[in-house]
């Protein structure tokens, strides 16, 4: 079993399916259900990870308060170990209101000053052990204005000198960091799978090439582009892949690149190919958006694997 360590972001996501677009002033409307769920980027990608059978240690920051209790719950009640999660007693538990269409598209409205946007990616305040782990996985750069260069340095090197591989993600920017912000952080960077239109945003690139290259130049080894409809990009060491998208049902799109990057990961951890985990991260993230919730829909590796060879051209 692969020891994998997961950095980042955790909020409570409340859904609301197929309600109004809007209300009018003074009027109570109806939406199809509203419930409540496990989320945060970080959450997301430890969660699938967990189900394809990882060894993972989550580690992230959420309120003291009532919020955080039913994350706390519904933590335990996913299997989930809850060491490294810290009570924020200054900030509230980050929740996020996700409106879902009937096409499986999706809105979100997220609190500006949670604790999960206040949390420093730091080992030292989490004291995370990397003896014997397989991978550090920070999700998301630039979601948290507590993000700090060094903080991110020190973690990303302390995984490297441990023998583990590195990983991040990328939100769109909610912290006013640049590239350059990060600049000692990039270097230590293994896989780095920011979507097409975050990675765009940073570079200031328009083809995937011309992103992955820009990203290349500041260290980064691997640079995989979820792209939507269109599937995945990624570059590593002179190598081009291109995998098409290979899935037959949307209910909600929520999630959908966290469960890429955990089954990306989970088959880079077991040793496959460059092509053939991104196609075991696109058989998750299939999966994924195949039900509501950002996390939950992935049970095994079993299941991926045979999704795969179901959907696979």
């Amino acid at each position: 079993m692969n020891k994998v360590i997961c950095v980042g972001n955790a909020v409570v996501d409340i859904i609301v399916k197929n309600g109004p677009e809007r209300t009018p002033d003074g009027m109570t409307q109806f939406s199809e259900t509203i419930d409540m769920y496990l989320g945060g980027d970080a959450v997301n990608e430890a969660s699938g990870m967990a189900a394809m059978g990882n060894d993972v240690k989550l580690y992230t920051v959420i309120g003291d308060d009532a919020l955080g209790n039913a994350f706390m719950s519904m933590v335990k009640e996913a299997g989930m170990d809850t060491a490294g999660i810290i009570r924020d007693k200054e900030h509230g538990t980050t929740a996020t209101v996700v409106t879902v269409g009937a096409g499986g598209e999706h809105g979100c409205m997220t609190l500006k000053d949670g604790a999960a946007g206040n949390m420093r990616y730091s080992k030292d305040i989490f004291h995370i052990d990397f003896t014997g782990a397989k991978l550090l996985s920070v999700a998301s750069l630039f979601w948290s204005k507590g993000q700090r260069d060094e903080d991110l340095t020190e973690l990303f090197k302390a995984a490297k000198e441990a023998g583990a591989l590195t990983a991040a993600d990328m939100v769109l920017d909610q912290s006013y960091m640049t590239l350059d912000d990060i600049s000692g952080a990039l270097k230590y960077i293994d896989f780095l799978v920011p979507s097409y239109h975050e990675a765009s945003y940073f570079t200031g690139k328009d083809t995937p090439e011309e992103i992955a290259e820009e990203f290349h130049k500041r260290g980064v080894k691997t640079v995989v582009l979820k792209m939507g409809a269109e599937g995945v990009f990624a570059s590593s060491a002179g190598e081009i892949c291109r995998v098409g998208t290979i899935a037959d049902k949307v209910v909600d799109t929520l999630g959908a690149g966290d469960n890429f990057v955990a089954g990306f990961l989970t088959g880079i951890v077991d040793g496959l190919s460059l092509e053939e985990a991104l196609y075991f991260g696109s058989a998750a993230s299939a999966i994924a958006i195949s039900q509501y919730g950002a996390n939950g829909a992935v049970k095994s590796k079993e299941q991926v694997f045979k999704y795969l060879q179901s959907h696979r051209n």
